[in-house]
């Protein structure tokens, strides 16, 4: 799985970068055989390997390792502030809603520790300051 996942990450980043395995490996400070057998899972490279692959791609050993798909899932349990109110008309003037900062939806309720819509984790230290968006007319 470590070697799939590794794989399947070099050669995203080759892809989408533009980079040869020439160009890769000299990033990496590897040579270009070995960078290719990393590319293709038929080696296991060593933690000094990992670094230099982290280092020429300017990433986290996460971000290398984790497939996206999970990080992404994953990337939910991760706190995110609660930064804005919309508000809305009502019978004798305005109420407000606080706003998931994932899905931009309106919360039911101040203060929940999960968006009930998308499953955000919630932050909400600088809900106090808050930016409050008007209803447009």
């Amino acid at each position: 799985m470590f070697l799939d996942n590794l794989s399947t990450s070099v050669l995203k980043l080759c892809d989408t970068r533009r980079l040869s395995y020439e160009a890769a490996s000299e990033r990496c400070d590897l040579s270009s055989r070995y960078f290719a057998d990393i590319a293709r899972g038929k080696t296991a490279p060593t933690i000094l390997t990992l670094e230099k692959l982290c280092v020429g791609f300017d990433l986290t050993p996460n971000d290398l390792l984790i497939p996206s798909e999970l990080w992404r899932e994953m990337a939910f349990r991760e706190p995110m502030p609660v930064t804005h109110i919309r508000c809305f008309h009502f019978f004798h003037g305005l109420t407000g809603f606080p706003v998931c900062p994932q899905c931009g939806r309106t919360l039911e309720r101040e203060y929940q520790p999960y968006c009930d819509r998308c499953g955000q984790c919630l932050d909400w230290k600088g809900f106090s300051k808050a930016t409050i968006i008007l209803p447009q007319k």
